[in-house]
């Protein structure tokens, strides 16, 4: 073979091998953006329930408290439970349209990263701001599931207890509060507290989070 078509099959050589490692690429980006959009996909269904479930407790409540407006204890459990369900409405219907703005339109790996990290991060600060009120909040539910079921006035029948449950919930808010201001910021070593961090941001948008960190350290290999 001459020396000329030597360099000839040696280059053809090199451009099927260029264009093999380029399909590689292509195919392990392929599968690890299809992975991250499956999680995506199930995070939004998942926010989708989220929104009908409290868009119907915000309707019992609501009738609720219109039904028990003359009582005036009644009616402020039934106000508070109802701007806490609208809050929660506000903050999933928030949540899928940031997700739905990832999901639906094409970006550069590195813009999608950057969008899935501001949805985690406003995950967890919805999720500690609609948590943190459920110490008290939560008593409350029953009370009216009851008065509206079977006619009984709970806290008319026991209001010292219920407000002793209320100072432990309040107790409980401080803490948290506490431990969330401790290790806002520091990198966190417990597995324990890193599950309850990833309980809060999405296991589903952690999923696909690492998905995307895959695509690009691959790309930068």
């Amino acid at each position: 073979m001459e020396l000329d078509e030597l360099k000839q099959a040696w280059a053809r050589m090199e451009i099927r091998q260029e264009g093999m490692e380029e399909l590689l690429r292509q195919d392990f980006r392929d599968q690890r953006m299809e992975k991250s959009r499956a999680s995506m996909r199930r995070t939004l269904w998942w926010l989708g329930l989220e929104v009908v479930g409290w868009i119907a407790f915000v309707v019992w409540v609501a009738s609720f408290w219109v039904a028990q407006r003359h009582t005036p204890h009644l009616l402020l459990i039934g106000l508070l439970l109802h701007v806490y369900g609208l809050a929660a409405i506000w903050s999933c219907a928030t949540q899928w349209f940031l997700l739905a703005r990832i999901y639906l339109f094409d970006a550069p790996v590195l813009v999608l990263q950057r969008r899935l990290a501001q949805l985690r991060r406003f995950r967890v600060y919805s999720t500690l701001a609609l948590g943190l009120p459920w110490w008290c909040l939560w008593l409350l539910v029953p009370l009216v599931a009851v008065m509206d079921f079977t006619g009984v006035d709970l806290y008319a029948a026991g209001a010292g207890w219920i407000w002793a449950n209320m100072a432990v919930g309040l107790v409980g808010i401080g803490i948290s509060v506490w431990l969330a201001r401790r290790f806002a910021g520091r990198p966190i070593r417990s597995p324990f507290l890193q599950r309850i961090v990833d309980d809060m941001s999405g296991r589903n948008l952690r999923n696909a989070s690492r998905q995307l960190d895959e695509i690009v350290r691959f790309e930068r290999a």
